[in-house]
């Protein structure tokens, strides 16, 4: 029977190969969960988002733009992601006054079913891998101009029997003044517990960036700009990501991004619907070297 060490040695293969592919070049860190986009809105823009997160996807990229977009807001994203991973994303925001606003937010990413073998047959077993964070974001606005925001999280993993636990800091700042805006954000800093004999590092991570909207009076429309850097600080490699979104009448929403610096991924899509306070968004993101594609849908409310 193949020992445990065996059996995470096995799974950390697997999984090293997922990180790969969901973010090539991320540094000397794991816990690739904490790297990976959510919502299908951000997600079809490139992650060009930093200062142009409208709704509760505010607590993961940048928790002072908590005040931006409407005052409350909930949503829950699915993604189907690539050798079997599957990411899952609920958050909420609401303002309390016109100074201080609070969010929530739960990101888990599990993979079921993995194989546990020693020669090609049948497998000997077969083990989940479960990682999630637990947020609670704050902000606060200095003035009409800046914002300021922290999130803190609890954060957790398990591979087959083994678990580990952590925390973590994401800290951003916002200026918008009329149709630009400018952020940056400072993500994943704290440390984990020792998972078996060593702890996870977590990617701590830089986000900074601007966008411009233009308004279209004549077609009853808008079109939002965004570009951002993105980068892992421990050894991860710099990317640009650009995105623009056209929103029609309030009701139909046309999105595409780019994101530079990976060699198994660089362009991304979507579409969204708006009806009243309700929206329903989904990301299209296709994969080179015959990876596949992904496909993220995202429901939610703002009011």
């Amino acid at each position: 029977m193949m020992t445990v060490k065996k059996i995470l040695s096995l799974f950390l293969i697997i999984f090293s190969f997922t990180i790969y592919s969901q973010n090539n070049g991320a540094g000397n860190t794991g816990l690739s969960f904490l790297k990976v986009g959510v919502t299908s809105r951000s997600i079809s823009l490139g992650e060009a988002v930093v200062s142009m997160s409208e709704d509760a996807s505010a607590t993961f990229y940048n928790p002072a733009g908590l005040f931006l977009g409407k005052k409350n807001s909930i949503l829950f994203m699915h993604n189907a992601g690539i050798i079997g991973t599957r990411s899952e994303f609920l958050a909420a925001k609401f303002n309390l006054s016109s100074r201080i606003a609070l969010g929530l937010s739960l990101n888990n990413m599990s993979v079921s079913d993995i194989e546990v073998r020693e020669i090609p047959g049948q497998p000997l077993d077969r083990f989940n891998s479960q990682n999630f964070a637990l947020g609670f974001s704050g902000a606060y606005k200095v003035n009409e101009k800046i914002q300021l925001g922290v999130t803190a999280k609890f954060i957790y993993e398990k591979i087959f029997i083994d678990n580990a636990d952590g925390y973590a800091f994401d800290f951003g700042g916002l200026f918008q003044d009329g149709k630009i805006s400018f952020g940056v954000a400072l993500s994943n800093v704290g440390s984990m517990n020792r998972l078996r004999n060593e702890s996870t590092k977590l990617p701590s991570s830089m986000r900074f960036g601007g966008g411009y909207k233009i308004s279209l009076d004549k077609i009853n429309g808008s079109l939002q700009l965004g570009a951002n850097g993105f980068k892992v600080l421990d050894g991860g490699k710099f990317h640009l990501n650009a995105g623009a979104e056209f929103l029609f009448k309030e009701f139909l929403a046309v999105r595409a991004g780019y994101q530079s610096g990976f060699e198994n991924k660089s362009l991304t899509t979507g579409l969204g619907l708006k009806f009243k306070v309700f929206n329903l968004d989904y990301a299209f993101v296709p994969y080179k070297l015959s990876l596949g594609s992904s496909h993220t849908f995202t429901i939610g409310a703002s009011f």
